[in-house]
């Protein structure tokens, strides 16, 4: 973990604020999966959709676990999401950006930490009869995480 132990503990401490708040809020947990490029892996994991920090603002941790490409990575991610309103339509699209502790082990040599930075947007389709789903691609600014992710999920 080069130099990254600091901002690490500094992220978890952020993280435990977190989940002390998400006993009173409105909150939502979910499932996760799709693929990433730089690594090619195929990515799982799950998140939480807590309630709206203002209107139409939502914050959404999620962690993934992606295997292939030799290697085997997790992902915590702080994303914030602005969901666009469509008057009458269940269909809701996003954009935002958020932070990746991103872990990654090389089958045969050694593991990294880094802390990297991505753009996402997505389309959140909230069904009134079923469980919402969303689609997400996220785009990697820093070296440090994947080039690309293309996810598929639903909240429970």
């Amino acid at each position: 973990m080069r130099g990254l132990t600091p901002r690490f503990l500094a992220l978890l401490a952020v993280m435990s604020l977190v989940w002390v708040s998400v006993a009173s809020a409105d909150t939502s947990g979910g499932l996760r999966a799709g693929f990433s490029s730089s690594p090619d892996q195929f990515i799982v994991g799950g998140q939480l959709e807590l309630s709206p920090v203002a209107e139409h603002l939502y914050i959404i941790p999620s962690g993934e676990v992606g295997f292939g490409d030799h290697a085997t990575s997790l992902a915590f991610n702080g994303d914030l999401q602005y969901r666009f309103v469509v008057h009458r339509s269940k269909v809701h699209p996003y954009a935002g950006g958020g932070l990746a502790v991103y872990y990654v082990n090389v089958d045969g040599g050694g593991s990294d930490t880094n802390l990297g930075a991505h753009v996402l947007g997505g389309m959140y389709f909230n069904e009134s009869s079923g469980n919402p789903m969303f689609v997400d691609v996220k785009l990697g600014l820093t070296d440090e995480v994947p080039d690309w992710k293309f996810i598929f999920g639903v909240d429970f």
